[in-house]
């Protein structure tokens, strides 16, 4: 499992953001794009430009149709030349935003429809019950698109026989599996508030996260502020987002609560156990380059998987299994080593 921050560390990063965020609703004809690539807004009387992160660049993009390719292309070499189709496009075909300012930069570019659901809130309902269920963190992390919190039980414990054997080959290796669960949201647009349970395995500290969801919650409510008055304010205090979306966190919370159920753990237990006896009986190399295409990994991760394959010694599908999401320890970005970990949990389902 790829290690992010230790707890304290994203309790202070999330309140820090949290204490320097600001949230605009704005008038897509009082937003402009500047020569230099800054976005102008006008707030409260005054302009204010600020640099765009790379997935606002993405969601503006998104939003005036303008193929990624081409606004990359303009952006690097003809800069003038996307300011000016950017602004003709906000201009003529005016449209309300919410934009997500941190550190006085752009983060995130979403509709005026887009009902944040803030990772402080988040921490506060889930961390008491974290604590009171002595979960353990294994991970956790903060990127500019996602917070993760991945926690297991350490107390349901499951041993299962490998396809790896010692000896004469009668006698097998075992493994020792936990259940978990990996709490995910975004602030930005990136995906949903989402709650997913996962398996831990013991022996190489790896995490396969499952399709199946106990919660997802969308980030999608009214359009804020319907009486806009000025064209760009201030959003919700944090007050009153709170009070709107104590019914949420109160859910999420009996979730975390529930989500350790003997049954389904058993049922992860049983599907993995199985895999253990399903030998590769064609190239090892073959099979995890097919793998690869089916999971859509990227060259790099593919090589990863097979060097770990290798070294295993494991050629069942749970020796591909485990080379998979002991791979995720080797992808640079903690967003995409999370999405490889969930391709471990679709080889098994």
């Amino acid at each position: 499992m790829k290690q992010g921050r230790s707890l304290v560390e994203l309790a202070e990063e999330i309140m820090r953001q949290a204490a320097t965020k600001r949230d605009l609703v704005a008038d897509t004809r009082r937003v402009a794009m500047t020569e230099d690539g800054m976005l102008e807004v006008g707030v409260n009387g005054k302009a204010e430009a600020f640099p765009l992160k790379d997935l606002a660049h993405s969601q503006l993009a998104t939003k005036l149709s303008i193929p990624k390719v081409y606004y990359d292309r303009l952006r690097g070499q003809y800069p003038e030349a996307l300011a000016y189709n950017v602004n003709n496009l906000l201009h003529s075909e005016p449209d309300r935003w919410l934009i997500r300012v941190l550190d006085e930069q752009v983060r995130a570019l979403l509709s005026d429809k887009y009902h944040p659901l803030e990772n402080f809130d988040l921490a506060k309902a889930v961390l008491p019950v974290i604590g009171d269920r002595h979960l353990e963190i294994m991970s956790c992390q903060v990127t500019d698109r996602c917070l993760y919190i991945k926690a297991v039980d350490p107390s349901i414990q499951a041993n299962i026989p490998t396809g790896a054997r010692m000896g004469d080959g009668s006698h097998h290796i075992f493994d020792t599996l936990s259940p978990a669960i990996v709490i995910t949201n975004s602030e930005v647009g990136a995906r949903s508030l989402s709650i997913q349970t996962a398996v831990w395995t013991k022996a190489c500290t790896n995490l396969a996260v499952f399709a199946e969801r106990s919660i997802r919650k969308y980030h999608v409510g009214a359009r804020a502020n319907n009486d806009m008055g000025e064209a760009v304010h201030e959003l919700l205090s944090d007050r009153t987002r709170q009070l709107k979306d104590a019914a949420t966190w109160s859910a999420v919370r009996d979730v975390v609560a529930g989500a350790f159920d003997q049954a389904r753990f058993d049922a992860h237990v049983a599907a993995i156990t199985a895999t253990t006896e399903q030998q590769i009986t064609g190239d090892p190399a073959k099979t995890i380059e097919l793998t690869a295409k089916r999971f859509d990994l990227t060259d790099g991760e593919q090589g990863s998987v097979l060097r770990h394959l290798i070294e295993g010694g494991d050629l069942t599908r749970y020796g591909v299994f485990s080379a998979i999401t002991r791979s995720a320890e080797d992808v640079e970005s903690y967003d995409r080593a999370s999405v490889v970990e969930r391709v471990g949990g679709e080889l098994i389902e």
